[in-house]
């Protein structure tokens, strides 16, 4: 399951994830984040990722696309996790984005926060 919300008064746009990442969930999200995207300009993302367990092979495609045609258009990116992968992930992402792109433990969820901001 995904969602999101913001941005918040700090122009920061919150994504949170749990359990398997479906296309649906993409589906869902994608065109209102495009949308934000294409108005706002780069925007700062705190990505909470609590509990994932993966991520279907039609939901990572559409991730990669969103990423892809996106990847300008992104501020800071702060990723929150618990898991190992996630924390590798992020790290073999990060050269993809022009945003910096840091990964953090969710016991370092208030630092995330802060960072994002700044």
């Amino acid at each position: 399951m995904m969602h999101f919300s913001g941005p918040d008064d700090d122009g920061v746009v919150t994504i949170t994830a749990s359990g398997t990442l479906t296309r649906d969930d993409y589906d869902r999200n994608l065109p209102a984040l495009e949308r934000l995207l294409d108005e706002r300009g780069p925007l700062p993302f705190l990505i909470l990722l609590d509990g994932v367990n993966g991520i279907e092979l039609g939901a990572l495609w559409e991730d990669l696309k969103f990423d892809i045609r996106y990847r300008d258009r992104f501020g800071r990116m702060a990723v929150v996790g618990d898991k190992r992968w996630e924390a590798w992930g992020t790290r073999l992402a990060s050269p993809f984005f022009k945003a910096e792109l840091r990964y953090f433990d969710m016991t370092r969820g208030v630092e995330a926060r802060a960072w994002v901001r700044q």
